[in-house]
Order: C-alpha cells, then sequence, then structure tokens
C-alpha cells in the first residue's frame, strides 16, 4: 500500500511539473507577440474621408517570406498587422480601387519607416493628404467603378458592310 502512495505521490509532482511547464510557455509565448511592433494600415475613401469599413487587403510582410494574405478592415478603416521591426509591407486593395500612382502600388513599404513616422500612401483621387502617425500607414480608395455596357455591341473589325 506504501508503494501505490509514492506511485501517486510521484504523478501529481509530474503532473504538476508538466502543467507549471505549459504554463511557462504560454506566457513566453504571450510575451513574444505583446513586443512584435503591431502597424495599423488605416484604409480611407478619398471621395468621402469617411473609413472603409469592409475592406479586404491584400497584405504582405516580408523579411524572407512570399505572399499575401487578405485582411480585413474594422469598423473604423483600420487592419492591425503583428510586424518585425525589419522588413517590408506590400498592400493591394481587394474590394475598392486603389487611389495610388500606377508607381507606387507595388511599393514595398519599410516597415522601420512606419514604425518611426508612419507613411501617408499617394492619392489620385483627391486632395485629402492626412499626416500619418508612427505606426500608421494611410491608403486612400474609391469604390470601384465598372465599365458601362454599351446598348449595341461594337463593330466587327474592318472592313465593315454596313
Amino acid at each position: 500500500m506504501p508503494h501505490s502512495f509514492v506511485v501517486l505521490a510521484s504523478d501529481r509532482t509530474g503532473l504538476l511539473l508538466r502543467a507549471a511547464s505549459l504554463l511557462l510557455l504560454a506566457l513566453a509565448s504571450s510575451a513574444a507577440l505583446a513586443q512584435s511592433p503591431i502597424i495599423h494600415i488605416k484604409v480611407i475613401n478619398a471621395k468621402t474621408n469617411q473609413p472603409i469599413m469592409d475592406e479586404r487587403l491584400n497584405v504582405a510582410i516580408r523579411t524572407s517570406q512570399i505572399g499575401s494574405v487578405a485582411m480585413a478592415t474594422d469598423k473604423s478603416g483600420i487592419i492591425e498587422v503583428p510586424t518585425g521591426k525589419d522588413g517590408i509591407v506590400r498592400v493591394l486593395a481587394n474590394m475598392y480601387a486603389e487611389c495610388r500612382p500606377r508607381s507606387e502600388i507595388y511599393t514595398n513599404y519599410s516597415v522601420a519607416t512606419i514604425l518611426k513616422s508612419g507613411i501617408t500612401a499617394g492619392n489620385l483621387c483627391s486632395d485629402a493628404n492626412p499626416v500619418a502617425k508612427p505606426g500608421q500607414l494611410i491608403l486612400f480608395e474609391i469604390p470601384k467603378t465598372y465599365i458601362p455596357s454599351f446598348p449595341a455591341p461594337p463593330l466587327p473589325p474592318p472592313p465593315h458592310s454596313n
């Protein structure tokens, strides 16, 4: 009987050690996430100067990684993106049309610059040009418009036979 008590006590000790290890690992993981810098990508409707709440930007954070992830804006038109202190961010509009100049659409925005001083992207759609705060990337977009439908199909290639 004393032998089974010893086994039970050692099982309890092992269980406590495993639980303490898991708790320590969870705390270390949350501390690492808390120390990761977060950039705020703010998406503004260039025509109304209101936040765009239903956009899903294609966001790529790169140090050596390739690929992007669709990330949704919140009710303030903001996407919080955890990053490292180095690397670049690339964003592409998804549900709305870009207002950035064509030369800026595939820009690699420096994470270090965004964290230090903030960046306001170019805006061809209006004269709005707010100053970004440190940690903020401001983008301008407008609702997409589609090519109008024509009442008759275009003419066939020449020579035309009317």
